[in-house]
């Protein structure tokens, strides 16, 4: 076969909050890493999104930091990257399963012959998770954890490098103030999201302006009205949407949902018709009354998949074609920030070549 499924870490029970360290010395080349959780919920009130639980997933080599993202950076870098949202149901009823698969790509598409992980170019990397099944879910009482990588077998690339993605930057809100961020000019930037999560709150409540400029600026190749550039964002990418599961009989009125903006919710439901959406504008948090003891399963759309925002770089599958920032003296992202609540990260993603 041209390619197929390692097992780099067994299903393992990972209950108790820690890092784990999992050495990356396969000899095959790495299209990506699925940082799998298989988490079974307790009889509670739902605690918050599953993507919660992964606190941050590295790679590491010795003291260099490859890639580094939360779990719900990870899964918006996915979905900007592919397109496709999360393939399975979102399950916070009590004593049932629900998962959580982190996909850290390494190309523009899987299997990208051009832009891949290769172990052998490091000394010894490492894959590092640190977790805490407390922080999602619904009270989960237990949970294991597995990790696959999607590699070439027998067709062997010859990749000139990888995407390299990280949290480069957080700050917690101002009301009304304007924030500049000294960004990397290490290497080629194919993209960026910027991220802003607070509960009820869209992501224009949070964010309205952003500019980005060069030397001083000498240079401004983006200065945009959040309101509006989201509309271009909306037209460029699909609607995010997932399937959610959970009981009234252990809910505590919150739904926690992957879509941070302009969230709908479309649901059936066992035994007698009882609950009601507050109609809340975003920020993954949705207000539910009134649920009684019934089982639901709902089809939730939105956008900006955990509050996250790209700016994205030139035509996404043309390495040339993206933001050559090695070339600049002093790169600056300025952010007006609206209220006093919550936070703003930055996240990059580039082109690290061996």
């Amino acid at each position: 076969m041209n390619y197929r499924k390692a097992t780099v870490y067994s299903e393992t029970d990972a209950s108790t909050a820690k890092t784990e360290s999992i050495d990356l010395n396969l000899t095959d080349i790495i299209s990506r890493l699925q940082v799998r959780f298989n988490i079974i919920n307790a009889s509670a009130a739902i605690t918050d999104h599953p993507a919660k639980i992964a606190k941050k997933v590295e790679i590491v080599d010795g003291s260099d930091v490859l890639w580094s993202l939360t779990g719900q950076e990870i899964e918006a870098m996915d979905f900007y990257d592919t397109d496709r949202p999360r393939d399975y149901e979102l399950d916070y009823r009590g004593f049932w399963p629900c998962q959580l698969n982190l996909k850290l790509n390494f190309g523009r598409y899987l299997y990208d012959p051009l832009l891949a992980f290769n172990c052998a170019k490091f000394n010894n990397p490492q894959l590092k998770v640190t977790h805490d099944k407390a922080l999602g879910g619904s009270a989960p009482g237990s949970m294991k954890m597995q990790v696959i990588a999607d590699v070439f077998d027998e067709k062997v690339p010859t990749p000139t490098g990888f995407l390299t993605s990280k949290e480069y930057y957080s700050f917690a809100c101002a009301a009304t103030t304007y924030k500049t961020v000294d960004m990397p000019t290490d290497y080629v930037l194919r993209k960026m999201l910027i991220k802003s999560q607070y509960p009820t709150n869209s992501f224009t409540d949070q964010i309205d302006e952003i500019r980005i400029d060069e030397n001083n600026l000498k240079k401004i190749p983006l200065d945009l009205n959040m309101f509006h550039y989201l509309g271009s964002i909306e037209n460029a990418h699909p609607l995010y949407q997932e399937h959610v599961a959970f009981s009234g009989a252990e809910f505590g009125g919150y739904l926690y949902v992957t879509p941070g903006e302009y969230p709908a919710v479309a649901w059936n439901q066992s035994g007698t018709p009882t609950a009601y959406l507050t109609a809340d504008q975003g920020g993954g948090k949705l207000t539910v009354t009134g649920a009684g003891s019934s089982t639901y399963r709902a089809l939730v759309s939105g956008y900006l998949p955990h509050c996250c925002v790209p700016i994205e770089f030139g035509d996404q599958q043309k390495l040339e074609d993206w933001y050559d920032i090695t070339k600049i003296k002093d790169l600056n992202l300025r952010l007006h920030t609206v209220p006093a609540t919550g936070t703003v990260e930055v996240i990059t993603q580039q082109l690290r070549k061996y």
